[in-house]
């Protein structure tokens, strides 16, 4: 029979957003009720459950759904029965009507509105999304207003900064390791673009030449930095190298901010695209150039008018004497920086005589990044500022789908609780190990209808050929894009973006059931077969990687794999070295750091799973 649509609005839903829902005469009450739950679920932030359905025929607007009354039970629709028992004629449908109204309870996603009560009414997604940003927004301000009381030289000072790093206002630069954010390839391309810049083989012989140049100032030595106009030209480090940087990175203006007086800026439109700080020699000055850099980066930027407007990426060059090193700087709520390059002898070197192709590679590197951030910052800086806000989200927002068009889509959460909360993306466990936290999102996919959600994931490496193994069987999420099949769209040479469809469920290791279905087991035991047939090792077969299907009733119907990131080759693939062995996790013999991974630990694993649960 030919499909046709009806549109459905759910009661108590306080977005007054009817949704359609495709059918056809033949289909039964029963699976009716399981698309519209299906459907709710992806235009929505939340799911429902104990679905009544009622025939109606009343207008869409939002002023008459407001005041729609349920109808009483007895006219509730009956299971058993037939689509076209209700509706014999499709084609007299009106398409601006609602035609079934929907009593459910409403069940918000604990991962976008954990507040809202059972069956209660439950916040706009917009509104919730709105609110998260403005919340974001003022996370932000209240960091700069706590820690920028200080100067930048002042709290880069050792015991300041070990203060600083102890309490509340700790920034995330690595120090200590727990402070370590996500990556900033993520949230800016122009730090991607550098590290693959800076493999890059090309290169012209221009600007080595004046890289070359500049080494004689840069091994120069100079008198302790002047506390007075008395020294002479040439004799401190601080104008001498900013000098000779100018022939070939351009004009690095001195600047004063309250707080802050870096040794030179590049600034475009009130937006700094690079930092300066320098020191005479290693020791010093006092502090740690790298540190005073982002010190003064979060000082300039907190009186920046654009501040509001971006995830403020930044260069930061820390300079101490002869030494080198260039690090990148973002804003979320609090400041990540990250070093790009190592600490870099600039000179020469007899015993390495080519390192001068690296160095001026880097050199090249950091220009190309300032010329990038230049074009960003003059287009942000030219538009409507009521149109922009600083994104707790990285950055890509679209794939590129199978048949070759974009697909573009909207970030609404973070799965994972910790993925935002950037300081804590490093996991401290009982024994002091530290391993990474995932980076997934919840997102909706733009321009669609009926609005679909997917899940946004970034990886350092993905097996998609297991992914799609057990995809093809239902045994994982569909796989919508797979960025490391696209050695060109990846973001920076180390980092991917995965997309997949998004599930209705909840994972193992998050139920609190102690008995599942028999179906479970069956499926977690079918995709392992799948795998180890392939020669594939699953690797991390741990319970919240096993994500318990739900029916239109609510029922468990099944189970699916995710994360794929460990899988590998049985006897070639090795575990990974930040693999957790103290905290809580119970591994199967031989599974250790670096230690080669086995089509057995699978199987034990498996029965870990089921340990404390009862199949039925």
């Amino acid at each position: 029979m030919t499909d046709f649509s009806l549109n459905c609005f759910v009661l108590g839903d306080d977005s007054y957003r009817p949704f359609p829902v495709k059918t056809s005469q033949d289909k039964d009450i029963f699976n009716l009720t399981r698309d519209i739950k299906a459907c709710y679920a992806e235009c929505d932030t939340s799911t429902i459950a104990k679905l009544e359905l009622y025939r109606v025929d009343i207008s869409a607007k939002k002023e008459d759904l407001a005041n729609i009354q349920p109808p009483p039970t007895e006219d509730m629709l009956e299971l058993i029965k037939l689509v076209g028992d209700y509706w014999t004629t499709p084609e007299e449908v009106q398409r601006d009507r609602v035609h079934i109204l929907v009593k459910a309870n409403i069940i918000p996603n604990s991962a976008l509105s954990p507040a809202v009560p059972l069956g209660g009414k439950r916040p706009r997604a917009e509104e919730d999304y709105n609110e998260f940003i403005q919340d974001f927004k003022k996370a932000r301000v209240s960091y700069c207003e706590r820690a920028g009381r200080l100067s930048a030289s002042v709290a880069a000072k050792h015991d300041n900064f070990i203060q600083q790093q102890r309490g509340k206002d700790y920034m995330l630069n690595g120090r200590p390791r727990k402070h370590t954010g996500p990556p900033i390839v993520l949230y800016h391309p122009v730090f991607g673009d550098f590290l693959s810049n800076l493999q890059s083989p090309e290169f012209g012989p221009a600007l080595e030449n004046e890289v070359f140049k500049y080494f004689s100032d840069s091994q120069d030595l100079y008198k302790a930095e002047p506390q007075s106009s008395k020294v002479n030209a040439g004799e401190s480090r601080d104008p001498s190298t900013r000098d000779a940087l100018h022939t070939f990175l351009g004009k690095l203006w001195k600047v004063t901010e309250e707080g802050a007086a870096p040794d030179g800026v590049f600034i475009v439109e009130d937006g700094y695209s690079a930092v300066m700080e320098m020191q005479n020699e290693i020791g010093t000055g006092g502090s740690d150039p790298s540190i005073q850099a982002a010190q003064s980066y979060l000082r300039l930027w907190k009186k920046s008018k654009l501040f509001d407007r971006c995830c403020c990426p930044t260069i930061l060059i820390a300079i101490a004497g002869p030494w080198m090193c260039i690090l990148g700087a973002v804003f979320l709520k609090r400041p990540i920086v990250q070093p790009l390059t190592d600490y870099l002898w600039v000179g020469s070197n007899p015993s390495k005589p080519k390192e001068i192709r690296f160095v001026a590679r880097v050199f090249d590197c950091v220009l190309q990044a300032q010329k990038q951030l230049k074009v960003y910052y003059t287009e942000i800086a030219s538009q409507d500022p009521r149109s922009l806000d600083p994104s707790p989200f990285p950055y890509p927002n679209h794939f590129i789908a199978d048949e070759g068009h974009q697909v573009d889509f909207k970030y609404l959460s973070a799965l994972e609780p910790l993925s935002l909360d950037a300081s804590s993306h490093l996991k401290r466990s009982k024994s002091q190990q530290i391993t990474l936290d995932k980076l997934v999102f919840l997102a909706e996919l733009r321009n669609i209808e009926p609005s679909t959600r997917v899940v946004i994931k970034f990886v350092e490496s993905y097996n998609s050929e297991a992914h799609g193994l057990l995809a093809k069987e239902g045994l994982a999420p569909k796989l919508l894009y797979d960025g490391t099949a696209h050695q060109s769209r990846r973001l920076g040479p180390d980092h991917y973006m995965i997309v997949m469809e998004y599930v209705n469920g909840v994972d193992l290791g998050r139920s609190d059931d102690l008995t599942l279905p028999m179906c479970v087991g069956q499926d977690v035991e079918r995709a392992l077969s799948i795998l180890h047939d392939a020669d594939i090792v699953f690797g991390d077969l741990r319970s919240p990687n096993v994500m318990l299907v739900k029916g239109a009733d609510d029922k468990i119907t099944g189970a699916k794999l995710i994360d794929f990131d460990w899988c590998a080759k049985h006897l070639e693939g090795r575990y990974p070295l930040d693999l957790n062995v103290n905290d809580n996790v119970t591994w199967a013999d031989g599974v250790r750091p670096g230690e080669l991974m086995k089509k057995e630990h699978d199987n034990v694993m498996k029965e870990y799973l089921f340990v404390l649960r009862e199949l039925v």
